[in-house]
């Protein structure tokens, strides 16, 4: 059934973008007016029928980038991405239009101009529009009648949700609990069309098990019938992140069960850009480190610097980590499958100073510049441990999404050494689903003032 308030809501904003659009333009022209003094009539005279053109390829962009779409549940910023995009796609198409309509720009630039001056004045009246809203919808205006119909446990998170964000405008008039049970489908279908008679429902959200699709289908037909705006909850919610993405494989659509850092472009970006200054910084300015470290080495105890040891990294790939070598050079130690424990006969006095100061991770800075591993993130494993912990522990295979890294988030919180690798790995998972740049400046902070010196390095 068709709708008459979007349509007309959607008109109104359309009249007054282009209304907005049309003042832009006269603005820029008599901004051109006073560079040529009594050219103003002509400049006038030529701008009508541009301005049309501009107005058209400019309402044309809006349209297909979905400007007139509901964003009801979208943040008060959400438009300011659909208008850049609608201001990237005018610029170019008026950019062409000019190769075949020369008089379409007066003059240098002035196209350019104004698709600006529009993005700036749209936008911070869209914001503007947005926030109103939200304070009107607070105060009971521009209120939309909603039905839930869920499980139980869905039905109180989505009630929950609902009731904390009185700024989307939704007004709860029903909701049904959905139990398994003989006939449960049918009673439940003929109480919301009981309801759907009695009251004004403009939208209803489904949130029913997949084993009862052919319900769902019903319910939605009801809603579709009466014009009611209907979104389901896919039965894959509780896997499924709430920032994930959908793609489109030939009209078939795909959802991203979960997003991880190296999907997003800030983590690409920003979180490698950090870990290459930071390591630079370190290996420079505590280069004297490096050689007092090294002469202690060499004059306590026979062997190399350095020590290397195959680990698991992103993806799964394996490399050399890098320490300074803490540890006696026995033919009879298992170095693959050896667990450092308390008061092993194997470490140095020196190394065991080391250990516990942390500063024999010193040279996985230069793995972290190579680009192996990250400054924050779960710890690199042997591939003899991880063969192990794979199969013993669930999910633990997902902290290869990420870097490994110098420290981390289970590190901070004392999960380190000869601890619990289930609680290590549920922090490693935390840092992983709630990744941000401050959260890794924290870790290192608290890496300072924690590690140093922990009772569960040796």
């Amino acid at each position: 059934m068709f709708e008459v308030r979007p349509f007309l809501i959607n008109t109104y904003l359309a009249i007054c973008d282009l209304a907005i659009t049309a003042a832009n333009y006269l603005l820029l022209i008599a901004f051109l007016f006073r560079q040529h003094g009594s050219a103003m009539p002509l400049l006038l005279a030529q701008s009508v029928l541009p301005l049309g053109w501009i107005l058209g390829i400019w309402l044309a962009s809006l349209v297909y980038c979905g400007m007139y779409r509901s964003r009801r549940l979208s943040s008060v910023f959400a438009d300011l991405r659909v208008l850049a995009r609608a201001s990237f796609v005018s610029a170019v198409a008026l950019e062409g239009f000019t190769r075949l309509v020369p008089t379409l720009e007066p003059a240098p630039h002035f196209l350019l101009e104004l698709v600006c001056l529009n993005f700036v004045v749209l936008g911070l009246l869209r914001v503007g529009v947005r926030l109103l809203l939200r304070v009107l919808r607070r105060r009971g205006h521009n209120i939309r009648n909603l039905v839930l119909v869920a499980t139980p446990t869905l039905g109180d998170r989505l009630a929950r949700k609902i009731e904390r964000h009185t700024n989307y405008g939704y007004r709860t008039v029903r909701r049904f609990d959905y139990q398994h049970g003989p006939g449960a489908g049918g009673r439940l279908l003929r109480e919301i069309r009981t309801l759907f008679d009695a009251a004004q429902i403009d939208d209803v959200i489904l949130g029913l098990p997949a084993s009862v699709r052919a319900l769902t289908g019903l319910i939605v037909r009801e809603c579709e019938t009466r014009g009611i705006n209907v979104r389901v909850v896919p039965d894959l919610f509780p896997f499924v992140q709430s920032d994930t993405q959908v793609y489109d494989l030939d009209g078939v659509p795909l959802v991203n069960v979960r997003i991880y850092p190296p999907d997003r472009f800030a983590y690409a970006v920003l979180k490698r850009l950090f870990d290459v200054v930071f390591s630079i910084i370190v290996l420079v300015l505590l280069s004297p480190v490096y050689a007092v470290i090294a002469f202690a080495i060499i004059s306590t105890s026979s062997g190399p610097i350095l020590y290397s040891q195959e680990r698991v990294g992103l993806n799964g790939r394996k490399f050399k980590m890098y320490k300074f070598r803490t540890m006696r050079t026995d033919p009879s130690l298992e170095r693959d499958g050896h667990w450092t424990t308390p008061n092993s006969p194997f470490v140095t006095p020196l190394g065991r100073w080391l250990r516990r100061s942390n500063l024999d991770e010193l040279p996985q800075f230069w793995n972290v510049l190579m680009g192996d591993m990250s400054i924050v993130g779960p710890r690199p494993e042997r591939p003899f441990f991880l063969d192990r912990f794979r199969q013993q522990i669930p999910q633990y295979m997902l902290r290869q999404y990420v870097k490994c890294g110098i420290t981390g988030w289970a590190q901070v919180n004392g999960w380190r050494g000869d601890t619990s690798i289930p609680e290590r790995v549920e922090h490693d998972l935390y840092y992983i689903r709630n990744w941000a740049l401050a959260l890794d400046i924290k870790i290192l902070v608290l890496t300072l003032t924690r590690t140093f010196f922990h009772r569960n390095a040796y």
